[in-house]
Formats: structure tokens, C-alpha cells, sequence
């Protein structure tokens, strides 16, 4: 092979990594499903994107430990109710990355009554769409209740639930303080969300807008 050649796939060799270390850094990668919390928009296992621009760059959007301030979010713009989010728990012993949907922004007022979300003291809109069966990876066989929720700014979207009477079906009013974000599974019985342990949580450690295919 000519010298020249050589040089030439060595040079496209070297763009191509270039290129694809600064998509995955600034624009998208790749994300893998592990839980079944937002069933029934999203199946555990299954790999969706996540866009790294939509919200801005925090030190919790690159795969590196890239040094910025704790709380800084550079190009920041702000997301809305309905998006679905890949986040970093503000648990420090986390593993994975959770993904979920806002389903409040600051200043909103979040409760549950019965398995029905009100957000500022209005009960979000719920269709009856029928069952919703699911055999998971034990062999265990589960029957849902599946519903399309329609949010205040007109996102509909659908999810599940095993019972309006579930642990976490009621939970008291809480107002999102600013810098904060209400996340909840579409799953609604099966989902570590704000509604328990998991908290609100801040607008610096949300990681990117996920990008499924329905």
C-alpha cells in the first residue's frame, strides 16, 4: 500500500474516533433501560438515546469526570412537564442513571389522591384504555390497568397501574422549590420516583432528554 494511503486511512481513522468522542460528549449516546418503571412507554432492556443539548451541559452530561462546579449548568435551558429525563440520583452510592417523567416543574403543587395525580389542585385528565399484560423475566404473569394521562400543557402520554391503592397512590401536596423537578415512572406502582426515597430532584444533575422510539 502507497505511503500516502496509508497516511490518508490513518488520518480518516483518527477524525472518525475525534468525532464520535465529541458526539457521544455533546450530543447524544446511547442509554439501556434497566428497570421496568416506565412501562408501558418503555420495556426493561431495551436501548434508547439520550440528547446531551436540550437542557444544557452539567458536570453530569459527559462520561467523564469532567471538573465543573457542583450545581453549574452551562447553555442551560429548562425542561417541561412530560419529558422524559435520564438523571443522577442525588444519591451519592447510585449505580445507574434513573430515567423518568416530569411530571412537575418549580412552582407547580404535586399530590396523589387514589392513584389520581393533581398538579396545582386540578386532577389530571385519565382514559380507562383496558388491560395492559406483562410476563416478566421470573415468569411471573401481571394484568395492568392502563390509562392515557393528559398533563395541563396537553402531553398526553400513557401508563399503568396494578391498583389505585397502592403505597404510594396517596401522597400529601408538595410544592416544587425552584431548581427542582418532580419525576414520576409510568409505571405507577412499580417506580422509585419523587413520591418516595428518590425525592426531587435538581436541575443540575438531569443528564439529557431520552429519545424512544413508540
Amino acid at each position: 500500500m502507497h505511503k500516502n494511503t496509508k497516511f490518508h486511512l490513518f488520518r480518516v481513522l483518527i477524525i472518525g474516533i475525534v468525532l464520535s468522542i465529541l458526539v457521544r460528549l455533546f450530543v447524544f449516546e446511547k442509554f439501556k433501560i434497566y428497570s421496568v418503571s416506565m412501562m408501558p412507554t418503555m420495556q426493561s432492556g431495551e436501548f434508547d438515546f439520550v440528547t446531551k443539548y436540550n437542557y444544557g451541559y452539567s458536570r453530569y452530561s459527559f462520561p467523564f469526570n469532567v471538573p465543573l462546579p457542583e450545581g453549574m449548568r452551562i447553555f442551560a435551558r429548562y425542561p417541561k412537564r412530560g419529558d422524559i429525563v435520564v438523571f443522577k440520583s442525588t444519591n451519592p452510592r447510585a449505580r445507574w442513571p434513573y430515567v423518568k417523567r416530569i411530571v412537575g416543574v418549580p412552582g407547580d403543587k404535586i399530590e396523589l389522591k387514589n392513584g389520581r395525580l393533581i398538579i396545582n389542585g386540578k386532577m389530571v385528565e385519565r382514559t380507562y384504555l383496558g388491560p395492559y399484560e406483562y410476563a416478566d423475566h421470573r415468569g411471573r404473569f401481571w394484568v395492568y390497568h392502563m390509562y392515557e394521562e393528559t398533563l395541563p400543557s396537553g402531553t398526553k402520554h400513557k401508563i399503568i397501574e396494578l391498583s389505585d391503592e397502592a403505597l404510594l397512590d396517596n401522597v400529601a401536596e408538595i410544592t416544587v422549590p425552584d431548581g427542582y423537578y418532580y419525576f414520576m415512572g409510568d409505571n405507577r406502582d412499580q417506580s422509585e420516583d419523587s413520591r418516595g426515597s428518590l425525592g426531587l430532584i435538581p436541575f443540575a444533575n438531569l443528564i439529557g432528554k431520552l429519545i424512544w422510539t413508540e
